[in-house]
Formats: C-alpha cells, sequence, structure tokens
C-alpha cells in the first residue's frame, strides 16, 4: 500500500486555529471563530481574502494586527454583494428573454415542432432560415433551444403547457432556457430583429448601432460570465478572465461616471465597477434601479460613514471600486430618468 503525504491534510477546528495564529491572525475569540468556520469554512473566510492581509504576496504570514473579525466581515459583504448582483443580473436576464420571446411571437408566430430537430418547417418560430448564419452556429443553437422543451426540468409552466396545450409558444420556452443560450439566441436574429433588441436597452445616439451592438453583447456576457462565477462560490472581488467592455460605449454610456484615464487603469474594464455599470445602464426600470442603489446604500454606508479602514484600506478600495461609488451610482440614475 502506498503511503501519500497529501499537501492539505484534513485539520480540526482546533488545529485551524492554531494555525491562523501562527499566521498572525489575532484570534480574540475562540468560540466565535469555531462557529465561523463551521459555517463557512477555512478556506472562505482566511484563503478567500488573504491578499488583502498578506506581508508579502504569495507568502503565508499576515500583516502583524490582522484580525479574525476583519476577515470574517469582509465575507460577510462579499457574500451581501455576490447576493444583490445575482438579483437584479436576472432580472436583466428576463428582459432579455421577454424581449426576445415577444420580437420571435409577433414576426414568426407562436407554434414550434419539438420533434423536429432539423427546424425545416416555415410555420415554426424556430425556422432555420429564420435566423443568420453568419456564425455557423445557427443550427446547434436552435437544436439546444428546441432541446430545453423535452428537457422539462421540473419547470411547471414549459410541463403545463406540453400537458394541457396545443403549442408552446416563446414565452413559455424562455421559462426554461440558461441565461447563456438566451444571449446565444439574441446573437442568430437577423440584423434588423438584432437592432431592434439593442435599441430597447441602449438607445443613445452618441453611438453607432454597431457600437451599440457591440457593447450589448459584450455587457451581456460579462454579466452571464460574472454571474456563474458567484453562483459557484467564487468571490466578489477575485473574479478574473472576464469579457471586456468596449471603451467608448463604456466611458459614454457611464454618463460621465467612468473617465478615459480611469478606464486606461483598467478601471471599468471587466471588474466589479463593470458589472455595477452594466446593471445601472441595461436595466431600463428606475423602481428597479433605485432598489439597485439603496440595497449597495445599506451595504456598504456603515463603513463609509464610520471610516472602518481594513488593513488601511476602505471598503470600497478593497473590492476595487472607486470611494465615490455610491455618488457615481446616484448621479448615473439622475441622468437617466430626469
Amino acid at each position: 500500500m502506498t503511503i501519500i503525504t497529501y499537501d492539505k491534510p484534513f485539520k480540526t477546528y482546533e488545529q485551524m486555529i492554531e494555525i491562523m495564529k501562527s499566521r498572525n491572525i489575532i484570534i480574540a475569540d475562540e468560540s466565535f471563530t469555531k462557529m465561523a468556520l463551521q459555517n463557512f469554512s477555512y478556506y472562505s473566510i482566511v484563503n478567500g481574502y488573504k491578499n488583502t492581509f498578506l506581508q508579502l504576496p504569495n507568502s503565508e504570514k499576515f500583516i502583524e494586527g490582522t484580525r479574525f473579525e476583519e476577515l470574517y466581515t469582509l465575507h460577510s459583504i462579499d457574500t451581501s454583494l455576490n447576493t444583490i448582483l445575482f438579483k437584479y443580473i436576472i432580472y436583466i436576464e428576463k428582459s432579455l428573454k421577454s424581449r426576445i420571446s415577444y420580437l420571435i411571437s409577433e414576426n414568426y408566430g407562436v407554434y414550434t415542432d419539438w420533434n423536429d430537430m432539423s427546424n425545416n418547417n416555415p410555420d415554426d418560430y424556430l425556422y432555420n432560415r429564420y435566423y443568420s448564419n453568419s456564425t455557423g452556429k445557427r443550427d446547434t443553437i436552435l437544436r439546444k433551444i428546441k432541446e430545453c422543451i423535452t428537457n422539462q426540468r421540473n419547470n411547471p409552466s414549459l410541463i403545463h403547457y406540453r400537458n394541457t396545450k396545443n403549442h408552446i409558444p416563446p414565452w413559455i420556452i424562455t421559462t426554461n432556457i440558461p441565461f447563456g443560450l438566451s444571449i446565444e439566441w439574441y446573437t442568430i436574429l437577423k440584423g434588423i430583429h438584432k437592432s431592434d433588441i439593442c435599441s430597447q436597452f441602449l438607445s443613445s445616439e452618441a453611438l453607432t448601432i454597431d457600437e451599440r451592438k457591440e457593447f450589448f453583447i459584450k455587457a451581456l456576457s460579462l454579466i452571464k460570465e460574472y454571474r456563474n462565477k458567484i453562483a459557484h462560490g467564487n468571490r466578489t472581488f477575485s473574479i478574473m478572465q472576464l469579457p471586456i467592455l468596449p471603451k467608448k460605449a463604456a466611458i459614454l454610456l457611464s454618463l460621465g461616471n467612468l473617465k478615459e484615464y480611469e478606464y486606461n487603469s483598467r478601471l471599468g474594464q471587466n471588474d466589479l465597477f463593470s458589472v455595477i455599470l452594466v446593471i445601472l445602464i441595461l436595466l431600463n426600470d428606475s423602481y428597479l434601479l433605485t432598489g439597485f442603489y439603496r440595497e449597495l446604500y445599506t451595504l456598504f454606508i456603515p463603513y463609509e460613514q464610520n471610516n472602518i479602514l481594513f488593513n488601511g484600506k476602505s471598503v470600497y478600495e478593497v473590492f476595487g471600486l472607486p470611494n465615490n461609488t455610491l455618488d457615481r451610482i446616484q448621479k448615473l440614475l439622475k441622468a437617466r430618468f430626469t
């Protein structure tokens, strides 16, 4: 029998606490620390936010004076922030699906034969010639959409229509397809239809329709990837390798709340601030956006007003946001809706 020495062997909670102490983390209350580790794991709290506190990059020692409570607080803020972002990205997803289903129904009807994977029936709103094949992915995307009818995923609306109705309209299919597939559906629309939906989200006359469409697909891809990553437990301010927003459109659509020099220094390209901007730009509902602002305000303002620092950094700096983020959001909303 081969004996393997594992890099990360099992540790008891007591051993984890001792490891933290050896790494210069102050443990003021061991009972609280053990409870936190039981609920969220050592990796989520300590390793998840260590880059803010390490003495040197890739080292194991934390800066003297680092308290476990600070790490725990950051984890709590991050979790709450993820919840807020996830919620409002879902609203954009629903809006996209609603607009696609309306356009398809208006132009191509409400019938599809879910057994016909060839999509050669002109009476079918998924008829292949109703869509563009410029990327060569049309037939694959249409097939995936149709497969979502038979792959019910315990969707009560789809099950109801399959069992009691003589057709399944586009607005029912969209309840059973993932965000990524709805974006793919958008990409195979004919040019005029793609422009129509894009213009419903982005009406800026300062950009050409091609510039708007480029921003739109990049923005959708950005928030889709961001949502997927936070849904799988990734930390808000450590997410990398996301689609980059086009520079000109990002600056113009921010209505003065993202400067060129900031974008050139990577702010607003594919970071947390860019995700916030995309939500503010694509969500055309003042009621929902007011709620978005209020939820972020409630999350961040206690740390701002009480000047609470984490290793000498403000809560905004820790998350890679401008220190006047709330003011910028308020100004953008005022410019959009007044």
